[in-house]
């Protein structure tokens, strides 16, 4: 799953908090570890003697990129790192925050590797379902001070963050799906799934993703999210699934349309929208700074189109900061620090004002969404399509991933689904085949 963070394991590349970066392979992080740790216990004995020294602070961050375009990745996401932490650094000059990439395909196996040897992250910059698996695996702590996050998080921020009511992680950024165009040649985005395919049929070029939790909103639209939760749920019925099959219908009738196009994922579309092989395109809130760049003021964002009696079901990442099981109690303390510097009402305040295609995941920022084009689309996403269905989503995320928790399993359902949705658009399955294979809630 394409994420701005896209957890997977680690690069050989890390960062310090300041003007300069340096490029160290995965081997020489360890060694810098090690090293920090020697260096403490040394200069501890020096203190006996030299009241003037103290032992170094360092706090080691891991985060994931994208081994397809690991490079460009890690330098957006180490931007946007910088910009949002900065107000920890400033107030903690004599804490040296080490940033540590590593490929997103390989990250749950190298933090396992590194908490093997005690030389574990003090904080992993992760998302909702991967911060599940960390805490499973147990190679996360859970979060104190718990009061705290329940003042500054909504219930359904919490649900997203908590498990067995504890928090696995401190949600900070939302990243929201919704619609990106060319406002050179749209001049409005649609507003229901209906207007989407006459604009197509008008000779705009249409881009959707075949990732089930990219293409999912359409399932909203075509009115299908009660019983694709009921699947998940393992809810006992003997109904033909109307509406899924319904929705199926639609997806079949979209890759029939000459202008309708199904590509893998966000990232394919958005090359292909920023180069004007696209007109309109499914995107993240994450992906606005990117295609800015390129587009301009021709950039036009919108919520996904609903459907004529129900609400298309944007999804959306939450990114935030789980807790290393190595750290010292020095290390712990400046984690926790950093954590509360991220996600207090002022840091989060100027997130949202920064207009970054972000949510502010602290319930406590109160911005008019009417200040921006992208506060209006974003909001109209995940505070009036996506809440919506917030009572359906735990049924959802157990139809995409019914093995959580079992790491050898882990993603089985999800890929079946995937390719399930990519031989339906592409002719391969029918409809009745299609149908059999997603309401079946145990994988072949």
């Amino acid at each position: 799953m394409h994420n701005f963070l896209n957890l997977g394991a680690a690069i050989q590349e890390q960062s310090y908090f300041c003007e300069d970066s340096v490029d160290i392979a995965a081997p020489a992080v360890h060694w810098l570890k090690i090293f920090n740790t020697v260096a403490a216990g040394s200069l501890t004995i020096l203190l006996t003697s030299c009241t003037n020294l103290t032992a170094p602070k360092t706090l080691f961050v891991t985060f994931g990129a994208s081994e397809e375009n690991f490079k460009d990745d890690s330098e957006q996401i180490r931007t946007v790192l910088n910009k949002y932490t900065e107000a920890f650094q400033r107030l903690n000059p004599d804490t040296n925050v080490v940033w540590i990439n590593y490929k997103a395909n390989r990250i749950l196996e190298q933090i396992t590797n590194d908490s093997a040897l005690n030389l574990g992250p003090d904080v992993v910059i992760t998302e909702q379902y991967f911060a599940a698996q960390l805490l499973a695996k147990d190679l996360t702590a859970t979060l104190s001070d718990q009061q705290y996050l329940d003042d500054i998080y909504s219930p359904h921020i919490q649900s997203m963050g908590k498990i067995n009511n504890e928090y696995a992680y401190a949600p900070w950024l939302v990243s929201t799906q919704i619609a990106c165009f060319n406002n050179t040649t749209i001049k409005k985005s649609p507003d229901t799934i209906k207007e989407l395919e006459t604009l197509s049929a008008s000779g705009k070029k249409i881009g959707l993703s075949s990732n089930p939790y990219d293409l999912i909103w359409t399932a909203g639209s075509t009115g299908a999210i009660a019983e694709l939760s009921s699947i998940g749920d393992k809810i006992s019925t003997t109904q033909t699934y109307p509406a899924t099959q319904k929705w199926l219908q639609w997806l079949q009738q979209a890759a029939l349309y000459q202008n309708i196009y199904f590509h893998e994922n966000p990232r394919e579309l958005s090359k292909k929208l920023k180069s004007k092989e696209l007109d309109w395109i499914t995107c993240w809130g994450e992906q606005l700074r990117d295609l800015k760049k390129t587009l301009g003021n021709s950039l036009g964002v919108a919520a996904l189109p609903n459907g004529s009696t129900s609400k298309a079901f944007p999804t959306q990442r939450i990114y935030g900061f789980s807790l290393g099981k190595n750290s010292s109690r020095t290390q712990q303390t400046m984690a926790i620090k950093l954590i509360k510097t991220a996600v207090n009402d002022i840091a989060q305040r100027k997130i949202e004002l920064g207009d970054s295609g972000f949510l502010a995941a602290n319930q406590n920022v109160a911005i008019p969404p009417q200040s921006s084009k992208t506060l209006v689309a974003l909001n109209t996403s995940f505070n009036e399509q996506s809440k919506h269905y917030s009572k359906k989503w735990p049924g959802v995320v157990r139809w995409f991933l019914p093995e959580q928790g079992n790491s050898k399993n882990y993603g089985k359902r999800y890929n079946q689904l995937q390719r399930t949705l990519i031989e339906l658009t592409d002719g391969y399955l029918d409809i009745n085949e299609a149908l059999k294979i997603i309401t079946t809630s145990q994988t072949n």
